[in-house]
């Protein structure tokens, strides 16, 4: 099972915000659960197999600074692992993580950086070169500002196209991840990999209960 989270505490933003308080039920009902929270890497490994239990998947899109004030040190403190994705274009701009910070929680050993375009822009409606411009930008900034460029992926909106599915496979990106609901095992297109997608209007308890029993 993999949740996708945007906005911690940014109660302006409901449809991508979650409040802290409700962030932490979330996390007490999954361990409530069983389940067990997965790296990226160990994911890389099992969904390769047969799934013999189920676990979760935890990602942040977006890399929003309140994450970073506001949700990064609940995870470091729980050593929960998880998977950000970062737009390459955003970083270091008001309401957003800087470099200086995806570096320091990278560096901690429980985040996998993922790219999610360099501008974030509905990139099904741009033509095809346009789509390969921005995703190249975005692996140049990422090897110039990490060392490397991750190969996970993550459709900004959710949303992908045959074109844009074509182009991420040609830049060898391994994994990539949309936000339509459903759980995940080795049957499923590895470039198409669904997530449940949290809110506020869709991060009530029994909803949450819910996703991590599916």
């Amino acid at each position: 099972i993999a949740l996708m989270y945007h906005r911690f505490n940014e109660n302006k933003y409901p449809s991508t915000n979650i409040k802290n308080e409700i962030f932490l039920e979330h996390l007490n009902e999954i361990n409530n659960s069983k389940l067990e929270f997965i790296s990226f890497n160990k994911f890389s490994e099992i969904i390769k197999t047969k799934i013999q239990k189920n676990y979760l998947l935890l990602t942040i899109d977006d890399a929003f600074e309140s994450f970073y004030l506001n949700a990064w040190p609940i995870l470091k403190e729980k050593k929960i692992p998880f998977v950000l994705f970062v737009s390459t274009r955003e970083m270091d701009k008001y309401g957003y993580m800087n470099w200086d910070q995806i570096k320091e929680i990278e560096s901690s050993g429980l985040a996998t950086i993922g790219n999610h375009s360099h501008s974030h822009e509905y990139l099904i409606d741009w033509e095809e070169k346009d789509i390969r411009d921005d995703l190249e930008k975005s692996i140049k900034i990422f090897k110039k500002k990490l060392g490397y460029s991750p190969n996970l992926f993550s459709y900004p909106f959710g949303e992908y196209s045959n074109v844009l599915k074509k182009i991420v496979t040609e830049l060898n990106f391994e994994f990539a991840f949309g936000q339509h609901s459903g759980v995940i095992d080795s049957s499923k297109d590895f470039l198409a990999l669904p997530r449940f997608p949290i809110n506020e209007k869709y991060g009530e308890l029994k909803r949450f209960k819910s996703i991590i029993q599916t």
